[in-house]
């Protein structure tokens, strides 16, 4: 079994009925499983409200996205450290679905670093995914909106964007982890992202509504190893 600390696949489970509850839970139960098996970081990101409930299975458990807010009085805003408290260790950021200003993601970003959490920058092109390296999040995640939810992967669909994405993050930041989104439905995507250099995937529909779950999370987890 190889294991590597820069091996991540992403589960988002976006609002989806699918991921309400009990079935947030039983994916990051197939999480935790397969992390152990394989050695590749599987994290799951549930909707806010089961966020303590998929932690409690013991797979690592992000957030899809934290506000730019401290603790206090900000009614229906999550603060990094309220999502901390319910068992998050880490958090999706700009996700296309919710952006962010670059000003809040460097707060953010600066912020998660002190608390112990992780941070996955989206971008939707080459550019931006240049500019939110420059932050210094632990992951950027590539992912071209008009391919999200289409079951056309951006690593064929694409394949230049991750390509040059890569490219141009590595000359900004060569610590950053790679991660490719949109579209990515298959274990073959997956593989063909690593191909052309990402370290990692972002995957939502493919698996929420899949039925066979902890297949395809295992699938595409020993994609990742290459």
């Amino acid at each position: 079994m190889q294991s590597t600390d820069k091996r991540y696949l992403l589960l988002n489970l976006k609002g989806y009925a699918e991921s309400f509850a009990d079935s947030s839970l039983a994916i990051a139960g197939f999480a935790r499983e397969v992390s152990i098996e394989t050695g590749v970081n599987v994290v799951v990101c549930p909707p806010t409200p089961w966020l303590h409930h998929a932690s409690s299975a013991g797979a690592a458990v992000y957030a899809q996205h934290t506000d730019p807010v401290e603790p206090g009085a900000t009614t229906g805003y999550h603060s990094l450290e309220m999502l901390r408290s319910a068992g998050a260790s880490g958090t999706l950021l700009n996700h296309s679905e919710h952006r962010l200003g670059l000003w809040e993601m460097e707060f953010l970003v600066e912020r998660a670093r002190k608390l112990g959490m992780k941070t996955v920058a989206c971008a939707d092109t080459i550019r931006t995914a240049a500019a939110v390296s420059t932050l210094g999040p632990d992951m950027v995640a590539i992912e071209p909106p008009e391919l999200i939810g289409k079951g056309v992967s951006v690593s064929k669909a694409r394949p230049e964007i991750i390509t040059e994405s890569v490219s141009a993050i590595r000359k900004v930041n060569a610590g950053i982890t790679i991660i490719a989104g949109a579209g990515v439905t298959t274990a073959d995507d997956v593989a063909k992202a690593v191909e052309l250099g990402a370290e990692g995937a972002l995957v939502a529909s493919a698996v929420v509504k899949s039925d066979r779950q902890r297949n395809l999370i295992a699938d595409m987890a020993e994609a990742l190893l290459g």
